[in-house]
Parts: structure tokens; sequence; C-alpha cells
């Protein structure tokens, strides 16, 4: 399965942008990706950027990955700005993402582009 992703530390915050194709094994492989510059940056802001290709995922392997990840993104207080720019996603299951990571205590917000997400997260303290 292809894949790639290229994290840039900016001032408060890391931007990862994701490509390749779209799977749960590379939904998981990016998280691990980010969780592992979160850590050696000790950085808790965190855009995501995701120009994955292909069917998005069901509603199933979505709540899969955030019930996975939830516990290290809560607990460590990460606030992540999200955005799908893959326009064949379904956007009620990419809300649908965003709830339930809120609903277990997640900062996570969605964003149409890049620079709405860029202001969200960048304004914040690291």
């Amino acid at each position: 399965m292809k894949y790639n992703i290229d994290i840039t530390l900016h001032t408060n915050y890391l931007h990862a942008v994701i490509v390749g194709d779209n799977s749960i094994k590379n939904v998981d492989r990016y998280l691990s990706d980010i969780q592992e510059a979160v850590e050696e940056h000790q950085c808790k802001n965190v855009l995501i950027e995701e120009q994955l290709t292909g069917n998005g995922l069901d509603t199933f392997d979505i709540f899969d990955i955030i019930r996975t990840r939830a516990r290290y993104a809560r607990d460590n207080k990460l606030r992540i700005a999200y955005i799908d720019l893959n326009r064949d996603h379904h956007r009620t299951t990419v809300a649908f993402g965003e709830n339930l990571a809120n609903i277990l205590g997640v900062n996570v917000k969605v964003f149409p582009a890049t620079p709405e997400a860029i202001e969200w997260v960048a304004n914040e303290p690291a």
C-alpha cells in the first residue's frame, strides 16, 4: 500500500501531510508516525493534512481507529486540526469521526481547507 508522510515542525505546531492509498493500515501508520513526532519534538499542536486516495473508511473502521488512539491524544492534551482533502470522502463520515473523538475527550477540529486549520492550530500555545 502506497504511503508517504512529511512532518514539518513549525513554531508551535507540527504539520503532517499524508499521501497514498486510503486504508485502515495507512491511517494507523500515519497516526503512529505523528505520535512519534509529537514525542520527539514535545509539540502538542498538530495539523493533519490527509491526501489519501480511494474510498473513505467505513464507520466501523473510523470508530475502531479513534477508540484505539483517543486515549493517547486525550492524556497528552493534543490539539489536532484535521483536513481530509479527498472530496470523494463522505463529509458525514468525517463529521462522525470528529464527534466521536470529541466525546472521547480529544481536542480535534475538522477544517475544509489548510489556511483555516493553520489559523486555529497555530494560535494556541504549544
